[in-house]
């Protein structure tokens, strides 16, 4: 029986479909069922929703995904796929008034400026059509907490369980530390010495892969106690702002003797994916700091020499006496589903977004249908073995790709996973740091962050890159805090900490 259908359909249908299961379901009374179920819904609609297109699982029109939810709800859409450049995009189609009925919003601020003028639904308007979302948000205030507009209302539908594959970790070439009888190593100076060694193994290696301008420091931070960027100390419950911290000089003191030595890539800050893995592929990087499910992906890209390379989860190095060894966890997902204020379907669409929120909707959401994405034996649910892996699954069915769920259960995909994947991901939450809060900021707030806050950060990320590449000595390490304090670090932290109060208040009053 249909799922989402059952649960809408008025009483008649109810007793029609009762009397149904009691005197057993023929071929002819499931059809005729579901043309009642129909009725009662009203004709199937299609709908318009623009979302992203990823390059390794781009969207295809025939997933089967689409067409189970149809299935369940009557709701099909025309989609409108984007590759590249999603900002400029989204913003075209809302400033147009062209606004597609569901679409992906790649940032809580987006949805909320939007939301403001009045593009979009305030889902907290409508939570008695949408009891499933208004439980999942009772049962994870810390959702809530990152969903918020500066007024209080909920502009954008958040995306859950994903963000577990993009785990960020330390990683290492196993296979290649177990052949030269190496120990992974546990803090900065260890893995300096570690480096070193595989340096003078592999003379033309560049032993720690790291890539993208100054993005490694963000995961390196825990290490040192410190962050890459502002932060609330949970500790301490008070705002910071990392790179000015006497730990996050200690960090930068050991990549400039990375970079001196020759341990990472003289051009790692220009490096892209391709350039990182080419590395860690070619016996050229031994230990590399990026998403955890790398461990899975890159050995496909070998093929019939996959046996030949291996990686495994690494415990995360301290590089302080106070440092930790933890990984950034970031939280949440930066995307969400905002619905069109002015579509004509609105109700039903609250209504087929809560579904993907019930248990229903997140089952269906995960593995698909029964017989034909996966089979059950023994009361054990198995993916069908045209998915070797999670990116099999996801190219072929389109089950978790952006746009076909809110939430997964990602236990579902453990079995898809190598046993050290699966070890890892036992092991990665042990290790990881607690989610910095999402705030959301007045058309005040953001002006002060896109001015000063940017004005910061240039100056900030000019500076931190000379000191690694030794264009600037860390003896002027104290001129460079006090420059950068005067450029409005402190205004930045007023902002943060007036944006967090706000947040606290309207989670205690139960909005």
């Amino acid at each position: 029986m249909r799922i989402w259908k059952r649960k809408m359909g008025m009483v008649a249908l109810a007793t029609i479909m009762i009397g149904t299961l009691l005197g057993g379901c023929s071929k002819d009374n499931e059809a005729k069922g579901a043309n009642l179920e129909s009725a009662a819904l009203g004709k199937e609609v299609t709908l318009q929703m623009m979302t992203f297109s990823h390059t390794n699982w781009p969207y295809k029109e025939n997933w089967p995904i689409y067409k189970y939810l149809k299935e369940e709800t009557g709701i099909s859409f025309k989609v409108q796929p984007v590759m590249s450049d999603y900002t400029t995009t989204m913003n075209l189609a809302i400033s147009s008034g062209e606004i597609p009925d569901l679409m992906m919003v790649n940032s809580l601020n987006a949805a909320n400026t939007h939301g403001a003028s009045g593009a979009f639904v305030d889902y907290f308007e409508h939570l008695d059509q949408m009891p499933n979302y208004k439980k999942f948000l009772e049962e994870h205030p810390e959702v809530k907490a990152a969903i918020l507009s500066p007024e209080g209302k909920n502009y954008f539908l958040p995306l859950y369980g994903l963000e577990q594959q993009s785990r960020r970790s330390w990683l290492y070439r196993d296979d290649i530390f177990k052949k030269h009888n190496l120990t992974p190593p546990t803090t900065y100076d260890e893995l300096y010495t570690v480096a070193k060694k595989l340096k003078e193994l592999y003379p033309d290696s560049f032993p720690i892969a790291v890539f993208n301008g100054l993005s490694p420091l963000i995961n390196m931070a825990p290490g040192f106690n410190t962050n890459s960027g502002y932060y609330y100390d949970y500790d301490n419950e008070e705002w910071r702002y990392g790179p000015t911290e006497d730990n996050y000089k200690k960090m930068v003191e050991y990549m400039n003797k990375f970079y001196t030595e020759g341990l990472v890539a003289p051009d790692f800050m220009a490096h892209k994916r391709k350039q990182f893995n080419d590395l860690l592929l070619q016996n050229k990087a031994f230990i590399a700091s990026d998403y955890i499910g790398i461990m899975d992906e890159l050995p496909l890209v070998l093929g019939d020499k996959a046996s030949e390379f291996s990686l495994d989860y690494m415990v995360p190095p301290v590089g302080t006496p106070d440092g930790k060894s933890q990984n950034v966890f970031a939280g949440l997902q930066s995307d969400g589903f905002s619905v069109a204020a002015n579509s004509k379907e609105r109700d039903r669409l609250l209504k087929y977004m809560d579904f993907l929120y019930s248990p229903e909707g997140i089952e269906l959401a995960t593995w698909g249908k029964e017989g034909e994405t996966f089979t059950t034996e023994n009361g054990v649910r198995k993916f069908n073995e045209d998915y070797k892996e999670f990116g099999d699954l996801r190219t072929k069915t389109g089950i978790a790709t952006i746009g076909a769920h809110t939430v997964l259960d990602m236990t579902a995909y453990e079995s898809m996973y190598s046993p050290k994947m699966q070890a890892a991901m036992k092991i990665a939450p042990d290790h990881e740091t607690k989610a910095q809060p999402r705030l959301a900021y007045t058309n005040e707030e953001n002006e002060v962050l896109s001015m000063v806050g940017e004005t910061v950060k240039k100056f900030h990320e000019e500076q931190i890159a000379k000191f690694i590449l030794g264009q600037k000595s860390i003896d002027e390490w104290d001129t460079y805090v006090t420059e950068v304090n005067k450029l409005g670090v402190q205004k930045v932290l007023e902002v943060h900490q007036s944006a967090y109060e706000r947040t606290q208040k309207f989670l205690n009053e139960g909005n």
